[in-house]
């Protein structure tokens, strides 16, 4: 418990700088970072691809999509997307008696679709005013559910959630994770319409169902993750963080609450 405390203060560390260049390309820099290490523990400690070569290629793929928002010219990220993917099929060619079509399969969807999904982070930066608080809303409603559900099914859990999935996830951890994030989900929207220099008109509704929805679906995220591990045989997807395991160990509610607060928005808005 100790070292997971520490790791969780040393995260929360690096998260406060981060968010402190949030309108700079540090913070693009910091997406990209993440995002390759993701690609990395999925592919690699996975074992789903096992050459070097469309691993090294995948991470680098991975790298540039967090600047995809940022590329002025017309078209750009596609070009960049048919390159990646005709190198991949170049490496099968040239090696198709060790490499398989399904490591090149993964490594493109892989690869493809976590960068995307942190990327919404940028995409809220440089195309909401008020990109910066739906930020921390995603932090909120992926992480503060996380470690709800983790000390309430320590401290009332009785019924297990998926046992043959997670076996230390309860129905109570989970109740208690939504209903919690959701509490923080509203008092964080009130105090950014305090903090605020202008006047905000916040629809508490639409932030109760937004909440809500996005703890339900990073719930999901943690438990799809942790079908992967159980598929492959591994306890965590690193060991970058001490008591808490890799980055996707970290990130993967996050993965799935993103996008998702990024589509709720446009039925749901929270601020107008």
């Amino acid at each position: 418990m100790k070292q997971r405390i520490i790791s969780a203060m040393v995260g929360l560390a690096i998260l406060i700088v981060v968010m402190l260049l949030y309108q700079t390309i540090a913070f693009n820099i910091a997406i990209s970072l993440v995002s390759a290490l993701a690609v990395f523990e999925l592919l690699h400690a996975t074992g789903y691809v096992k050459s070097k070569l469309v691993l090294s290629l995948s991470l680098v793929y991975a790298m540039i999509v967090p600047f995809f928002s940022t590329m002025d010219h017309r078209g750009m990220q596609i070009y960049v997307t048919l390159g990646y993917l005709i190198l991949l099929f170049a490496c099968l060619l040239a090696g198709h008696q060790k490499i398989q079509f399904q490591e090149i399969a993964i490594s493109f969807f892989i690869s493809l679709l976590v960068p995307l999904a942190l990327a919404v982070v940028v995409l809220l930066r440089d195309r909401n005013p008020h990109g910066i608080f739906y930020t921390l809303l995603i932090c909120e409603a992926a992480w503060i559910a996380d470690s709800a559900a983790y000390f309430v099914g320590r401290a009332f859990g009785k019924h297990k959630m998926a046992p043959l999935i997670s076996p230390h996830k309860t129905v109570e951890g989970a109740i208690g994770g939504v209903v919690i994030s959701a509490a923080f989900f509203l008092i964080f929207c009130f105090v950014y319409q305090q903090v605020t220099e202008t006047v905000l008109s916040i629809q508490w509704l639409h932030a109760l169902i937004v909440g809500v929805l996005t703890t339900l679906i990073g719930i999901t995220g943690d438990l799809t993750a942790s079908v992967i591990k159980r598929q492959t045989g591994i306890k965590d997807f690193g060991k970058i963080m001490p008591g808490h395991g890799g980055i996707m160990d970290r990130f993967d509610s996050f993965l799935f609450v993103a996008p998702s607060l990024y589509l709720l928005l446009s039925f749901f808005p929270i601020i107008l």
